[in-house]
């Protein structure tokens, strides 16, 4: 498994393409997320002074959003890049394990996903403190609970979209049907609002978003959103771990 993971390391590290895209992620991100919490006079009405601290912080952290939508086409892209190459072949001749293979690329991701989530969310946490304190408010402090818990929350974000979009790409054996997956995912929510209450009572409560809201503290109280910690936490792990299966089953099956 050592070696396979290396492997995809290199896959993903040896291109310049994958190097210079991860690079503009990082910056697209910060940018983003500096011009969304500079502009809440536009955007929500309000003066950044007449925001709190936690709100402020939320605003610069919705750079995350596009981090997870940029990472989502990057993993796309990137496995499916065997499979419109067709160097699957040889990919495969040297790990005919296919079980094996996919758990490589999944563990690689999982890694690749944490550090660019971890490093985006300190950088994007730093720019709140300087943008906080060039308004002369209070800083952001990490010993109050409710920032925290929103910004370890939204750190789990890119990390979920990025393997929901390594298990849809090798099921779909391409990036657009992996991306696709992935965005409907996160856009079906939106969807599930128009609908009356008894719908979204059964539907919101089972979709990712719900369990990332109720982790980072922005599902409100008493909304179908609204789930616990283990509940959220399950109910994330039970989406990667259906969609990996139904990925793994179809990917032994498959005769290329």
């Amino acid at each position: 498994m050592k070696n396979v993971i290396q492997a995809e390391h290199k896959k993903i590290f040896f291109l310049r393409f994958s190097r210079v895209y991860l690079l503009f992620t990082i910056g697209i991100s910060l940018v983003a997320g500096f011009i969304f919490s500079v502009t809440t006079h536009v955007t929500q009405g309000r003066a950044i002074t007449d925001l709190s601290v936690l709100e402020v912080v939320s605003a610069n952290m919705l750079g995350i959003d596009l981090a997870s939508i940029l990472l989502i086409i990057f993993t796309g892209l990137s496995i499916s890049r065997e499979f419109t190459a067709e160097t699957i072949y040889s990919s495969l001749a040297v790990c005919p394990d296919r079980k094996k293979f996919f758990m490589g690329k999944y563990i690689t991701f999982f890694f690749l996903s944490i550090v660019l989530s971890v490093l985006l969310i300190a950088l994007i946490y730093l720019s709140s403190q300087v943008i906080l304190m060039i308004n002369n408010m209070d800083a952001a402090n990490l010993a109050n609970t409710d920032i925290r818990q929103f910004v370890l929350g939204i750190m789990v974000m890119p990390v979920f979209y990025c393997l929901l979009t390594v298990a849809a790409t090798i099921f779909f054996k391409s990036s657009g049907g992996g991306i696709a997956f992935s965005i409907i995912v996160i856009a079906f929510p939106a969807l599930i609002n128009m609908f009356s209450d008894t719908v979204q009572k059964v539907l919101l409560p089972i979709m990712p978003q719900s369990a990332i809201h109720s982790l980072s503290g922005t599902a409100a109280e008493g909304s179908f959103e609204a789930l616990g910690t283990f509940t959220s936490i399950g109910l994330l792990l039970l989406w990667l771990v259906i969609t990996s299966l139904i990925a793994i089953i179809s990917f032994q099956k498959r005769d290329f």
